[in-house]
C-alpha cells in the first residue's frame, strides 16, 4: 500500500491546483475557528445589554464539547476536499495516466487502492487539522483541564474521519463516472445542493432519510449549546451506532461501484 501511495504522490507533487485548494481549505478552517470565538463574545455582550436577565457565555471551545462543535462545523468545508479528489481522478483520465499505469502492469484494483490510500491521507490531514486546532483552542478556553476533559467526546473525531472519507469516496465515484473535472464538480454541487434536497422534500421520510447526503451529513448531529438549553432545545450528543453503520455502508457501496465501473469501462 505504501508503494502505491508513493506512486500517487509523485503524480500530485507538481499539481498546483491540489496544493492551492488544500492550502485554501486549511486557511479557511484556521481563520474561521480562530475568529468565531471573538464573534460569539461580541454577540453575547450585545445580547446581555438588551436582556433583562444575564445570558450564559457562548464559548464553543470548552473541553470536551469542543470536539463535537468543531467537527460539526468543519463538515461544511468538506466541499473543498471533494473538489480536490475529483480533480485528482479526472486528471488521470485527461492525461491518460490511468491507462499508462495499467499498461505498465498495475491492475485496476491496485489503481483503486492507490486512490483510496490518497483519499485516506487527505482525510487524515483534515482530521489532524481539526485535532490540532481543537487542542489549542480547547486548552485556551477551558479551566481546570484534565485528561478526562481533553479526551472526552473524542469519538466525534473518529466519526468526522468516517464522514470525510465516505464523502470523498462519493466524490471519487462521481469523478470516475464523468471523467471531466468541470462536469464532475458541477454534478457533485448539483446533487448535494439541489437534487437531493428537492427529492427529500417530496419523498416520504422513510426514503429521504436514507439518501447519501442526508445520511453522511447527519451522522454528527447539531451540537448543544448553553443558549439552546434556555429554550429547551436538545440534540443528540453522541454518534449513534446505526448512523455510523449507514455511513460505512455507503462508503463500501461507493468503493464497490467505482471498482465495478473501472472493470467494465474502457480506460
Amino acid at each position: 500500500m505504501f508503494k502505491l501511495l508513493k506512486i500517487d504522490f509523485k503524480k500530485i507533487r507538481g499539481s498546483k491546483v491540489f496544493w492551492i485548494l488544500t492550502g485554501l481549505y486549511a486557511l479557511l478552517i484556521i481563520l474561521f475557528f480562530f475568529g468565531v470565538q471573538g464573534f460569539l463574545d461580541n454577540l453575547a455582550e450585545e445580547a446581555n445589554k438588551k436582556s433583562p436577565i444575564p445570558l450564559p457565555g457562548l464559548s464553543a471551545y470548552s473541553l470536551p464539547d469542543i470536539w463535537h462543535n468543531l467537527v460539526y462545523i468543519a463538515g461544511y468545508f468538506k466541499i473543498f476536499l471533494g473538489v480536490v479528489v475529483i480533480i485528482l481522478i479526472t486528471n488521470e483520465y485527461s492525461y491518460k495516466t490511468i491507462r499508462q499505469n495499467v499498461i505498465c502492469g498495475m491492475s485496476r484494483w491496485d489503481f483503486l487502492k492507490s486512490k483510496l490510500a490518497t483519499i485516506a491521507m487527505i482525510t487524515l490531514f483534515a482530521t489532524l487539522l481539526v485535532f490540532i486546532i481543537g487542542s489549542i483552542l480547547g486548552l485556551m478556553h477551558t479551566d481546570d483541564v484534565t485528561v478526562g476533559k481533553f479526551f472526552g467526546k473524542m469519538e466525534f473525531l473518529l466519526a468526522y474521519y468516517l464522514e470525510i472519507f465516505t464523502y470523498l469516496c462519493m466524490a471519487f465515484l462521481i469523478g470516475i463516472l464523468v471523467k471531466r473535472s468541470g462536469f464532475a464538480i458541477g454534478l457533485m454541487l448539483l446533487y448535494f445542493y439541489i437534487v437531493e434536497p428537492v427529492a427529500r422534500y417530496y419523498l416520504p421520510d422513510y426514503i429521504g432519510d436514507y439518501m447519501p447526503k442526508h445520511v453522511i451529513g447527519t451522522m454528527i448531529d447539531v451540537p448543544n449549546t448553553s443558549i439552546m438549553s434556555l429554550f429547551g432545545v436538545s440534540f443528540q450528543e453522541y454518534v449513534g451506532i446505526l448512523d455510523a453503520a449507514l455511513v460505512f455502508a455507503y462508503m463500501i457501496l461507493f468503493i464497490g461501484l467505482a471498482y465495478w465501473i473501472m472493470k467494465k469501462r474502457d480506460l
